[in-house]
């Protein structure tokens, strides 16, 4: 991720993982065959951060609403503690590079966008979001601007909170949402 972060996914070749772990090349080919092998471990093990700083959440306690807002927030808070990955999202190697890389990514975005339209499904059977909310559309919407944030703030060289964009980001949503009385 570090290499990610300062120079760019183009620039992660097997050679310069290789150096900057301390193993030889050749060992490295012999773990994961390639870069686009590599790649994916390294989605899995985004993946697999995200979902165990869910689960440290106390979701089980919180509202939907609530445990929407939460996962937002830590959302972005890992992305700030990990700017390499809109990096990687973003990225032309995503894009046009290997399938299976790609087809990777998009199991994350698309396991995060179920979460999401679940937790607004909650919401809307708790009376707390109105039922004329298509959920999976509004979960897209969501993604989308959660995404534009991320974006914006690499843009910026960093230079402001994520966690603080992201109330500003979530309250226009939930206010959006809210019952009509």
């Amino acid at each position: 991720m570090d290499i990610i972060r300062h120079e760019g996914v183009g620039k992660l070749t097997t050679r310069t993982l290789s150096r900057a772990v301390g193993i030889a090349q050749p060992t490295l080919f012999l773990h994961f065959g390639n870069k686009s092998h590599i790649l994916v471990a390294l989605v899995d093990t985004i993946q697999e951060r995200l979902q165990k700083g869910m689960a440290g959440l106390g979701l089980a306690q919180m509202t939907p609403l609530e445990r929407l807002m939460a996962v937002i927030r830590a959302h972005l808070n890992f992305i700030q503690q990990q700017p390499g990955i809109p990096r990687l999202l973003f990225s032309e190697t995503l894009q046009s590079g290997d399938p299976i890389f790609r087809d990777r990514m998009n199991e994350l975005v698309m396991f995060f966008l179920n979460f999401i339209t679940g937790l607004i499904v909650a919401a809307q059977e708790e009376g707390e979001i109105r039922s004329d909310i298509v959920p999976q559309q509004n979960a897209c919407i969501l993604i989308a601007a959660v995404q534009g944030l991320a974006f914006r703030w690499i843009l910026s060289d960093h230079r402001f909170d994520l966690a603080e964009q992201a109330d500003a980001v979530i309250t226009t949503f939930i206010e959006g949402w809210a019952p009509r009385v």
